[in-house]
């Protein structure tokens, strides 16, 4: 059984979701129509719509470089972001492949951040991981190209005699035709 001030916990949680809507044509502000129409889930704040720069989104793809708005909701209902999404477009009579929510979890991750380079112990940055050894001098350099020339001398090749084509050296000669040139046997119904 759950003690009571976990009870009072879940009472005083809040969903924030984070709503980008492409190409809507709202004529008034749009954070006041996602408030309008989130009212069922008892929408606790509502931040101002941001416009994001004009260009293809890869939340939005074949809709080319569009308009894309950002608005943060909080509610304090619980609910999922399907239901949201699904809410949204249809208050706001626009397509549904039109409006993305996430979670604030969700948009946090999302946001990449920036990788940094690995560094070798003298300072230079690494770009290939195998080049992370000490000893990966033997890849490159003149250590490489005697290595590599070695290993083409120590080949062997074999050459097609005088008066013999270079196909015919080690292909064996059959004068039966593999299609039909036998037939195959066919088994008795009653056995033997």
């Amino acid at each position: 059984m759950k003690a009571f001030t976990e009870y009072l916990a879940e009472l005083n949680r809040k969903y924030e979701f984070v709503v980008r809507v492409a190409n809507c044509g709202t004529e008034g502000s749009l954070s006041e129509h996602i408030k309008g129409a989130l009212a069922q889930y008892k929408v606790e704040s509502v931040g101002s719509a941001r416009r994001l720069p004009i260009q293809e989104h890869q939340e939005f793809p074949g809709m080319g470089p569009c308009e894309v708005h950002l608005v943060e909701v909080t509610v304090v209902y619980p609910t999922i972001t399907d239901q949201i999404r699904q809410l949204i477009a249809e208050r706001l009579h626009i397509s549904a492949k039109n409006v993305i929510v996430r979670t604030k979890l969700e948009e946090s991750q999302r946001e990449a951040k920036p990788i940094e380079p690995r560094k070798a112990k003298d300072g230079s940055i690494i770009s290939h991981p195998d080049m992370e050894t000490e000893s990966a001098h033997h890849l490159v350099g003149n250590q490489r190209v005697d290595s590599m020339l070695k290993e083409l001398q120590s080949r062997k090749y074999e050459f097609a005699a005088k008066g013999e084509t270079a196909s015919a050296v080690n292909m064996p000669v059959n004068t039966k035709s593999p299609v039909g040139s036998s037939q195959n046997k066919i088994p008795s119904p009653k056995g033997k």
